[in-house]
């Protein structure tokens, strides 16, 4: 199987190890690192602009790690600059980390940069009526939930891209529980990860679990989502994506909801797929149509 650095990089943006594929920033010319949106020491985003005239509309970039590793300017920052190619302004952000977080408080901090992007959006030539989510895996879960709290809230981004996201606690749990004997060592961390985020152990009291689920955050207000997802990811099932989407469409409608399953292809991270220009475009080109 392919590891992700067999992923056909662009050569100037990455600069690929043995161990590590490292986003390279130097050719960007515009640019403000670490920006402190609140006190926290990862309460931090990196802001990136495209050559020309602002305003520019912007992709919010949220990385993954399981809500305890990762980085804003790690392998997930790489989608993020075919957006800048494309016009838009893009902002990665950072969040705080288990173990040192409740569940909310992610969710909270990534409301949190929202807020200081449309604040300072004269500042930094942000477009703030034209604002995107684009997150993978816990960072799916991250802009899955704040897409759609927020527009709850009337303060809606104009659309959201939730990669492989993880949105079924309870159903997670039993995923874990039916391949702990094949992978024991991987989902016995799965399931310590979701007990230390929840709070609780999802497997014994999973009534609670479902309590954290996206369903719970679902309205008629919901902004457009496109959702994509490996058929073969073997930490977050498909299915999880496949109810989400539906239960979006019966909220919002089909014609707003994009679906985009990816064949024989695994979790973000472990493979190219989530990487390669091909299936970037298409969720740019969602973005864009929805510009106003």
């Amino acid at each position: 199987m392919r590891s992700l650095r067999d992923t056909n990089f662009v050569p100037e943006w990455v600069s690929i190890t043995n161990e590590k594929v490292i986003p390279q920033i130097d050719w960007i010319k515009h640019k403000k690192l670490d920006v402190a949106y609140g006190d926290h020491d990862l309460q931090k985003l990196d802001v990136y602009l495209p050559e020309g005239e602002g305003p520019f509309p912007v992709v919010v970039l949220v990385h993954g790690g399981g809500f305890a590793l990762c980085d804003k300017r790690d392998w997930h920052l790489y989608p993020g600059f075919f957006a800048l190619q494309e016009g838009f302004a893009l902002v990665s952000v950072n969040y705080r980390l288990l173990p040192d977080i409740q569940r909310m408080d992610p969710i909270n901090d990534l409301t949190a940069a929202l807020a200081f992007i449309r604040e300072h959006a004269e500042e930094y030539q942000f477009d703030a009526t034209n604002m995107f989510l684009y997150g993978t895996s816990a960072g799916g879960n991250l802009v899955s939930q704040v897409g759609l709290r927020t527009a709850a809230n009337g303060e809606a981004v104009r659309g959201v891209a939730a990669l492989c996201p993880l949105l079924d606690f309870s159903n997670e749990a039993a995923f874990i529980e039916i391949f702990e004997a094949i992978a024991p060592e991987y989902m016995q961390q799965s399931r310590k990860l979701l007990h230390d985020y929840l709070g609780f152990d999802p497997q014994v009291n999973r009534e609670a679990a479902k309590e954290a689920n996206i369903d719970y955050v679902i309205t008629e207000k919901a902004p457009p989502f496109y959702i994509q997802h490996g058929t073969m990811d073997p930490a977050v099932p498909a299915e999880q994506s496949i109810n989400f989407a539906r239960s979006l469409e019966e909220k919002i409608g089909k014609e707003h909801v994009v679906l985009d399953l990816m064949p024989e292809t695994g979790h973000a991270g472990g493979g190219p797929e989530f990487l390669e220009k091909e299936h970037i475009q298409p969720i740019l080109a969602f973005f864009k149509a929805l510009i106003k």
